[in-house]
């Protein structure tokens, strides 16, 4: 029975800590200075649900976290869920094709995935003439944003695999997860 219940209460706590990034990165993160620090926290969930989920299930979940997102924010209405849709295809393709193994790896599609989320939503808001202040402001923010970016993918994994195998209590995840991920590899 408790088995039952943990397992069903996998995906809404996915939401619930989807909806707990988002309101720290909006709260937390919104004086001027500190705007330099703030990660995109739905992006490691969109990444997460792209490498560790099936393709439904990571879909729909991504959707469900890019409507979390658009809720929360000013911007025409889309822009989030193409974004982290697009960044959920190519997260699917990058670890079913080259095989994201090892903390390096993981390391290097946060940074591209950071870097290309911001330029994408740049681009959208040029295609729909909305992107008259932000070039700036997206360029002076790319490279903070990608180092904050790897700097937090990998305790942000190795949380949301102990949810799901808290959750999930499969045997096998944890085996899993230090074949995928290699975690007694050195620092970065």
């Amino acid at each position: 029975m408790k088995v039952r219940l943990l397992k069903a209460l996998n995906l809404p706590g996915l939401i619930f800590i989807a909806l707990a990034l988002l309101t720290l990165q909006s709260t937390f993160f919104n004086n001027q200075t500190l705007s330099f620090f703030q990660p995109d926290c739905i992006l490691f969930l969109v990444l997460w649900v792209s490498m560790k989920r099936e393709f439904t299930e990571g879909g729909i979940l991504t959707l469900l976290f890019g409507y979390c997102v658009e809720i929360n924010s000013a911007a025409p209405q889309g822009l989030f869920l193409t974004n982290y849709m697009f960044l959920f295809l190519m997260g699917r393709f990058l670890n079913k094709n080259f095989h994201v193994l090892n903390r390096r790896t993981l390391v290097m599609v946060a940074i591209g995935a950071a870097i290309f989320s911001r330029v994408d939503i740049l681009f959208i808001l040029y295609l729909l003439n909305k992107a008259d202040n932000q070039w700036f402001h997206t360029l002076q923010l790319l490279a903070p944003t990608a180092i904050i970016h790897a700097a937090l993918v990998i305790p942000i994994f190795q949380f949301l695999h102990r949810f799901d195998f808290w959750t999930l209590k499969n045997p096998d995840a944890e085996h899993r997860f230090e074949r995928d991920f290699y975690l007694d590899e050195d620092p970065i």
